[in-house]
């Protein structure tokens, strides 16, 4: 293999990750390949294909493309590469999104006017909106957003739950029409040189294509932005075991105003956020509060991203003898530390003792007990054991090491106390920068942490630039740990470009879940917009039935009632506007 995708790998593997490009996204190589065949090149999962370069004298053809570097390795196996090197971009468009989908004003069912989801309130819970790009802003110059919450922001006397400042539509059109409206706002996205986050996502599910020339799934509806805080949530240390974005109060209260300041209107709100802890079961407080904002009226729902955890193995799923122990084994990235979860049901009990590399111990820890190792003031490995959680009933056991810690193979050693045998499922937390996997993990209920809900609407993603639409390798699968189908629908979420932070006109491409959950956001928009104009209202689990009776299938190829761990239902369809 070439030395310099030799040298990516290994420092992705020791933590070091590969820096966004113009033409790249974050741990993601431009390639040049010489293959047997450029449909089979294209039709590799993860390859996101350049141009075809021409053909050579023993008929193979030089290529282009992109590959995320934790799946060089992979796709330099296959049989159809005979050489692999370096590359140069290929800029596709959203209107694969829009195409894919049949969401076009043209390709809309007869008889429906949904007007582009006007009327409609689209909310987006994220990081990093440029309120100045031209994509959200009308043909007057002025806002789309009628609100913008930065949670983080210097409070008022009237900020929504004592914190954070809103910035009005006024306030916005006062920023827009001054020199540096960044500074006169007194908020702005952060540099980044892929784009941000929220507003690749806001694109997608209602940008209006006037700075970029291709318009998002609801161009007409109105906008709401809440600039999510994650500081009541501990990120690094022993505090971290057991936390997610579950237990996130910013983010329950952001989606709450969201809903509040439509008041009466239709709303949408998007979520392509997660972790991958939790009890996966739909129970987490944040869950819950999320099932109860959706049920207060109709014509409410919540999108949310199903998680990029697939090809991480972040999960695992086994059986603790009732006459031995058993062996949980998970590998290090470099010296990357990592928190993991194992929830298991009452009323069974599990001991536990974390097992180093060098076959040091650490515990027994003790049912509903909990210890930390390592210096004064300085711990390194922290074990916390929950029995009888107030909210499932469910017992779970939290481990954090910290970075530095020798690599390689740690094992966690479960014990069942009374001999019988006991069930588990365990999930290790998200670590961008150095993601821990085990040993033998599952393929299964790999969904994010807050993507488990009853009321809730998850999202897969497929790659809708391939004539096949083949799920996109990172797309996480279900179901829910309690066995229900999430997710319930897929949609493009691969290679999908929409608008850069900080151009005003600019694109920038992006993959993940995290694209598809807003396409199916503006979806909804537009579903709202037609029963709105047909004065109909939709309760979530009628919102839902749309969704799915209208899905497509082939792909995914299963019989028309049957439900696929990644696309869900089939993939969602425009014709779902139709009453």
């Amino acid at each position: 293999m070439d030395p310099r995708l030799q040298l990516a790998i290994a420092n992705y593997r020791t933590g070091k990750r590969t820096a966004a490009s113009s033409s790249t996204t974050d741990d993601e190589l431009p390639v040049v390949a010489r293959v047997k065949s450029f449909d089979e090149w294209k039709a590799l999962p993860g390859v996101f294909a350049g141009c075809q370069l021409g053909r050579t004298g023993d008929d193979s053809w030089i290529v282009t493309g992109r590959i995320p570097v934790q799946r060089i390795e992979t796709v330099r196996a296959q049989p159809t590469v005979i050489s692999l090197k370096a590359s140069q971009p290929l800029h596709p468009s959203l209107a694969a999104t829009i195409e894919a989908m049949g969401v076009s004003p043209k390709a809309l069912p007869k008889g429906t006017a949904s007007d582009g989801g006007s009327g409609v309130v689209v909310g987006v819970v994220d990081f990093g909106c440029d309120f100045m790009h031209e994509n959200f802003r009308q043909s007057d110059r002025k806002t789309r957003l009628l609100a913008l919450w930065h949670q983080a922001g210097v409070a008022k006397p009237d900020s929504p739950f004592g914190y954070g400042r809103v910035h009005t539509r006024m306030d916005i059109d006062n920023a827009l029409a001054s020199a540096n409206p960044y500074a006169v706002l007194g908020y702005g996205p952060p540099v980044d040189p892929s784009g941000t986050h929220g507003t690749h996502v806001l694109d997608i599910a209602a940008g209006n294509g006037l700075g970029s020339g291709q318009p998002g799934v609801a161009p007409k509806a109105d906008l709401i932005f809440v600039e999510i805080s994650t500081s009541d949530i501990a990120w690094q240390g022993p505090a971290a075991v057991g936390q997610t974005f579950g237990d996130s109060v910013h983010l329950l209260e952001a989606v709450r105003f969201v809903f509040d300041s439509a008041g009466d209107r239709p709303c949408v709100c998007n979520l392509s956020l997660g972790t991958n802890g939790g009890p996966h079961d739909g129970t987490s407080l944040v869950e819950q509060g999320l099932d109860a904002i959706v049920n207060e009226k109709p014509n409410r729902a919540i999108v949310i991203a199903a998680s990029n955890s697939q090809a991480d193995g972040i999960h695992t799923i086994g059986q603790v003898p009732g006459a031995s122990t058993h062996d949980i084994r998970w590998r290090q990235q470099g010296r990357g530390g990592g928190e993991i979860e194992i929830w298991y049901p009452k009323p069974s009990r599990l001991e536990v003792t974390v097992v180093g590399p060098d076959g040091a111990t650490f515990g027994p820890v003790l049912p509903g007990a909990n210890a930390s190792f390592g210096a004064t003031g300085k711990i390194a490995i922290f074990i916390g054991s929950r029995v009888d959680d107030p909210n499932n009933g469910d017992n779970a056991i939290g481990i954090w090491v910290a970075d530095g810690l020798a690599g390689t193979d740690w094992s966690v050693r479960l014990r069942s106390p009374d001999g019988k045998p006991v069930d588990y499922h365990a999930w290790i937390e998200r670590n961008d920068g150095a993601q821990a996997s085990f040993v033998a993990s599952a393929a299964t209920h790999c969904l994010g942490s807050i993507s488990t809900g009853h009321d809730s609407i998850v999202v897969g993603s497929y790659d809708a630039h391939m004539p096949a639409y083949p799920i996109s390798y990172f797309s996480s699968a279900g179901p829910t740990r309690d066995g229900r189908n999430k997710p319930e629908v897929s949609a493009p979420g691969q290679n999908v470009v929409a608008a850069r932070s900080r151009t005003g006109t600019g694109v920038t491409r992006k993959s993940g879940t995290s694209m598809a959950a807003p396409a199916v956001t503006g979806l909804i928009a537009l579903i709202f917009s037609e029963a709105r104009r047909k004065h109909l209202d939709l309760s979530i689990s009628a919102l839902r039935a749309k969704l799915i009776g209208q899905a497509l299938k082939d792909p995914p190829k299963v019989p028309a009632a049957s439900w696929d761990p990644q696309y869900g239902n089939g993939r969602t369809n425009g014709a779902s506007i139709l009453p």
